[in-house]
């Protein structure tokens, strides 16, 4: 049975498996690196961060004491905006429904905040992750051509509450 809890430290290896594994599925041989980033890289990007104009969480889901799924999201507090960092599942969990666990626990975070408005961004090359934004809430609301890569564009997106 898969659960979503908060992000703790000691998930930043696995979290970084997770991160690298989900994203060289459609990146392939655009990869920046050959292995997934180390442990404490990981820890730093998804640490649990609050100071008077952000707030910043991450979300794990994990089976049978293995993390299967992440997700990164952050607040400007005085605007109420939100953003989507990133979100990963691992590739032989893919199209479990862990992806939109991870989003409920995120969009629970931003709805008690009242978050106004949410941002993320996905890449022209994966048509499986855009479907996925569609389905919770997200449009497209400008498309960045070249962005990613020459000939790779960007899809900005957003949620309003």
């Amino acid at each position: 049975m898969v659960s979503v809890r908060e992000f703790k430290p000691e998930d930043a290896a696995q979290a970084s498996v997770v991160f690298f594994e989900s994203f060289k599925t459609y990146l392939k041989e655009r990869m920046e690196t050959d292995a997934p980033r180390p442990a404490e890289y990981t820890e730093n990007l998804m640490r649990y961060t609050i100071n008077e104009d952000c707030e910043s969480i991450s979300f794990v889901a994990e089976e049978d004491g293995r993390i299967v799924g992440c997700i990164t999201v952050n607040l400007a507090l005085k605007r109420g905006l939100g953003c989507l960092v990133r979100i990963g599942v691992m590739p032989g969990n893919a199209g479990k429904g862990i992806g939109k666990m991870l989003f409920r626990a995120a969009d629970d975070f931003w709805k008690k905040r009242q978050t106004r408005k949410v941002r993320t961004c996905v890449s022209s090359i994966n048509p499986g992750a855009l479907k996925f934004y569609e389905s919770c809430g997200f449009h497209v609301e400008a498309t960045l051509k070249d962005h990613f890569f020459p000939g790779v564009d960007e899809h900005q997106l957003a949620l309003f509450y």
